[in-house]
């Protein structure tokens, strides 16, 4: 048992060190942050101006992916600078339509099954705001590592794999010195 609980302890601890752990929690947060600012934009659409679920979402989408890009640019991935448009915002649009346009449609799709099954209107936008927000959820380790090994994740992701492999851990590595110590 003792053995057990310190194998434990120490995966534990790796996986706290990780790049991919600390990645992976930040990438999460700065989701929530997205995802409340596309919830709030939803409902008041859909809840409060009455638009169709397709508009609503499509609104809600945006309202999300502008926060997303940021937190996830600057934040989760640490990268600065001005940003590229080919390398980074145009594979970021790439990946995030395919996010929002299976969330619209699963969306959609849910309030043309509803249809007249749910007559509050109140009751319907919470069923739909859910929806929207499950939708996000299966492709979301998917969006996380479309993102990591395809956008944001090196500074130079066209370089060949083993050496964009390398250039990472020495980006990684560099990141943890202060720039006063550096030669």
């Amino acid at each position: 048992m003792l053995r057990w609980l310190t194998q434990y302890h120490l995966a534990q601890s790796r996986l706290a060190q990780s790049r991919l752990a600390r990645l992976f929690t930040r990438f999460t947060a700065g989701t929530v942050v997205a995802t409340a600012c596309s919830q709030l934009a939803f409902v008041l659409l859909f809840g409060v101006l009455g638009t169709s679920t397709s508009m609503s979402g499509g609104a809600a989408f945006l309202a999300g992916a502008v926060p997303n890009f940021l937190v996830h640019r600057f934040w989760t991935w640490r990268r600065s600078g001005p940003v590229t448009i080919r390398r980074e915002l145009l594979p970021y649009l790439a990946v995030i339509a395919f996010n929002g346009l299976v969330a619209i449609g699963i969306t959609t799709g849910v309030d043309r099954l509803l249809g007249g099954a749910i007559a509050d209107h109140a009751a319907r936008t919470v069923v739909l705001a859910v929806t929207f927000t499950i939708s996000y959820l299966p492709l979301f380790v998917l969006k996380f590592a479309l993102l990591d090994r395809w956008v944001f994740g090196c500074a130079d992701n066209r370089a060949p794999r083993r050496r964009r492999a390398r250039d990472c851990r020495a980006q990684d590595s560099r990141a943890q010195v202060p720039t006063s110590t550096r030669a």
